[in-house]
């Protein structure tokens, strides 16, 4: 199980990474249990993404053709949490067979524990914009708007965590943030076929 002090610290080594201060990777336990636990951050990530899950869901229905009525939602719930875990578990299994022909064998584990803690933060954006739509304080093109604006502010900082924890160069950390947004989208888009939606 995950300490609170062990999240406090990762939460401040993730802020300072946001800032651009490499000093905050020693916020993370990069060691192979380091490695390990840094997965179990899915767990904290639930409740943030049964926030923006709702609003996506309320999103649909006023947006689409879906009556509530009819929505299908234990299709949706079973399609959002396949996406979440496959999309938890894509890149990391892929740059562990790239890592070494990548020649980035040596910062695959600093990398992957500061990904998965730095989702966090990542995640919150969307929350704040997903709570004020669920709310009913903006518009949904308004949600729609600030999600994009998310967007951009969490590839940013996926660059800034992929840079200073790879400690590589551009081309190789525009290489894997593109790879890392490619496999989101793909994931999405085929559990979502997958399960009709």
């Amino acid at each position: 199980m995950l300490s609170s002090q062990e999240i406090a610290r990762a939460l401040q080594g993730s802020w300072y990474l946001f800032r651009n201060r490499p000093e905050g990777m020693r916020a993370f336990d990069v060691s192979i249990n380091g490695f390990w636990r840094s997965f179990a951050v899915v767990l904290l990530l639930v409740p943030l993404f049964v926030i923006s899950s709702l609003a996506e869901k309320k999103l649909l229905l006023d947006e689409t053709d879906f009556i509530s009525e009819t929505f299908p939602v234990g299709t949706y719930w079973l399609a959002q949490f396949t996406s979440l875990g496959l999309d938890w578990l894509a890149l990391p299994l892929l740059l562990a067979v790239l890592a070494r022909p990548l020649g980035i064998a040596q910062g695959y584990v600093p990398f992957i524990v500061a990904r998965n803690w730095t989702s966090l933060l990542a995640a919150v954006p969307y929350v704040c914009v997903s709570l004020l739509y669920l709310m009913g304080v903006i518009a949904p093109g308004i949600m729609v708007l600030l999600s994009l604006m998310s967007l951009i502010v969490v590839i940013w900082f996926r660059f800034l965590v992929t840079r200073i924890s790879l400690q590589a160069n551009l081309s190789m950390t525009i290489g894997i943030v593109i790879l890392d947004i490619v496999l989101s989208l793909l994931i999405g888009e085929l559990v979502g076929r997958m399960w009709g939606l």
